[in-house]
């Protein structure tokens, strides 16, 4: 696993509760890419996913050695869905699919999870990652007064709920 998340300093953070896209993004290191520079490869697998949605915008980085393009698309409600798409034995693969939600919206066991060890937060951003196995990861972010940000992770398997102290990796 990559680096340990500082629940520490994402305790101490407090932030309002909103759905700002941007909440996240100090911490990480994407690049914008155009939809239609996308590589041929990558959209057809965004495409075998979630057929349904309308591709509007993509990131591309690489972690921990791995290359990755984020590609968001836009579904018939209007909901904006994320699939990330890693590069693995040169082939791209969806690894994750992602959206915002709110903190009333996790299941029960993930949010008591998160309270218990984090009774006070106040999220900025909550991100529902389905990494396709029957795991869900919810990254939840805070964002203090001097806009510094921090993030906590909570695995789901569908029955119990952990605060994980390592970041996830798929």
């Amino acid at each position: 696993m990559r680096t340990a998340l500082v629940l520490i300093a994402l305790f101490a953070c407090s932030g309002e509760k909103t759905q700002d896209k941007e909440v996240g993004a100090s911490l990480s290191d994407k690049k914008d890419v155009e939809i239609a520079n996308v590589p041929a490869e990558v959209m057809a697998a965004a495409r075998e996913a979630r057929p349904d949605l309308d591709y509007i915008e993509a990131e591309y980085e690489t972690k921990s050695g791995t290359e990755y393009y984020e590609v968001a698309g836009v579904g018939a409600q209007g909901v904006e869905i994320e699939l990330d798409i890693a590069r693995e034995n040169n082939s791209w693969r969806v690894v994750e699919v992602q959206r915002d939600i709110t903190l009333a919206d996790m299941p029960q066991p993930a949010r008591d999870a998160l309270l218990a060890r984090a009774p006070a937060i106040k999220p900025a951003r909550i991100i529902e990652s389905d990494q396709r196995d029957g795991v869900t990861i919810y990254e939840v972010y805070t964002q203090d007064a001097a806009g510094k940000e921090a993030k906590v992770e909570v695995k789901f398997d569908g029955e119990a709920a952990e605060v994980l102290t390592e970041e996830w990796v798929h």
